[in-house]
């Protein structure tokens, strides 16, 4: 018997179908899995052939899946003008392929379980995750067929990660400015990684593992994060990334034009946005939940740290653009800056990578 741990807003989520405004069917590229595929060259009739008609086929050179082809628009050819389906009006939701199920949903096995959540691409999901408030709540159930053989090591390990995470999770909600927290959190990476390293790699007794204090130790990461210098280099590494919508690039490249004046600003920013400034925690531990597990695949705790850390500050850089530009943040242009920062990052795993590795301190040099 596993377990299936999943956020308590989980639960509340509803796909909304046409009132979407970024429907997932638009502008991705739409795999379809072999259970799908298989059962789709059965459908008979004239919805059977334009069914298949629109599949693109697997390609074993390159690698790249069976998949629906989008028309000069990005649609995918089976999304009716209505923005509905046409697998679900004709054959019903559970012969959907299965990424169409999914979305925005994602999960994470491990050696005795699983964790689910939802993407902040997606505009209802972004709406939940924005509106919790106090700690972050969890919902873990028992489950059948979720568990993997794993070793004693192995879960050994997860057992520390998910500690560490907690401990992450504590610091994320904390009362206290966002700067502060954020130094904290990058402070506590580092201490958490010196940990994970001494635990994989363990110093022969006699050894004196103990090391000197280094600038780093002392640094402030959100002092050399709100630097004119590293948000130059941090944005021009995100316009370098490639990018799906037009929409994207336009942001980013008003926010560089206008970094002295949104540093200058923040504060002020800071104070108006105040009674929303809980929002900013549900991003950190949304992105610590998602990412920081992923540190057993490349043993990079403090990389995953990085990640979160970055991750909700680039968002407040675009939110305090977007309230210079308009003269106000709405809860609306929050979910769009939200749900765009996701498309764009969290679902190419180069981006997340080059991210997770920017070095913010060295930036200082």
């Amino acid at each position: 018997m596993g377990y299936i741990r999943r956020p308590a807003y989980y639960k509340a989520f509803r796909c909304i179908g046409s009132d979407c405004t970024e429907n997932c069917c638009i502008g991705w590229e739409i795999d379809v899995d072999e259970d799908s595929l298989a059962y789709y060259e059965t459908v008979p009739g004239d919805f059977g052939e334009r069914l298949r008609a629109s599949i693109a086929p697997a390609d074993e050179q390159t690698g790249e899946p069976a998949h629906f082809r989008l028309d000069a628009e990005e649609r995918c050819p089976l999304l009716n003008d209505c923005n509905l389906c046409e697998v679900l009006l004709h054959l019903g939701e559970d012969k959907m392929a299965q990424i169409c199920t999914d979305h925005p949903r994602y999960y994470e096995w491990f050696s005795d379980g699983r964790e689910d959540g939802l993407g902040l691409c997606c505009e209802a999901a972004a709406e939940l995750i924005l509106a919790q408030t106090g700690a972050p709540a969890f919902d873990v159930t028992e489950a059948d067929g979720v568990s993997e053989t794993g070793t004693e090591a192995e879960t050994e390990l997860e057992n520390v990660l998910f500690s560490m995470r907690d401990t992450l999770f504590r610091l994320a909600c904390e009362d206290a400015p966002f700067d502060d927290k954020a130094d904290r959190l990058y402070r506590t990476a580092k201490a958490q990684q010196e940990q994970y390293d001494d635990l994989l790699f363990p110093f022969p007794e006699g050894e004196d593992e103990d090391a000197d204090e280094t600038d780093e130790d002392t640094a402030s990461w959100s002092q050399a994060f709100w630097r004119e210098s590293t948000l130059t280099s941090l944005l021009e590494m995100l316009l370098g990334f490639e990018i799906n919508k037009d929409d994207w690039r336009t942001l980013l490249t008003g926010a560089k034009a206008r970094l002295p004046e949104i540093i200058a600003r923040r504060n002020d920013f800071l104070q108006a946005y105040q009674g929303k400034r809980h929002e900013y925690d549900n991003l950190l531990t949304y992105f610590l939940y998602r990412h920081f597990m992923k540190a057993l695949g490349d043993d990079a705790v403090q990389d995953k740290v990085q990640l979160a850390l970055v991750s909700t500050a680039v968002i407040q850089l675009l939110d305090v653009y977007e309230w210079l530009t308009n003269g106000e943040l709405t809860h609306w242009a929050q979910i769009c800056i939200c749900k765009a920062y996701s498309r764009e990052i969290e679902y190419n795993e180069d981006n997340t990578e080059q991210l997770a590795a920017f070095s913010v301190l060295d930036e200082m040099e």
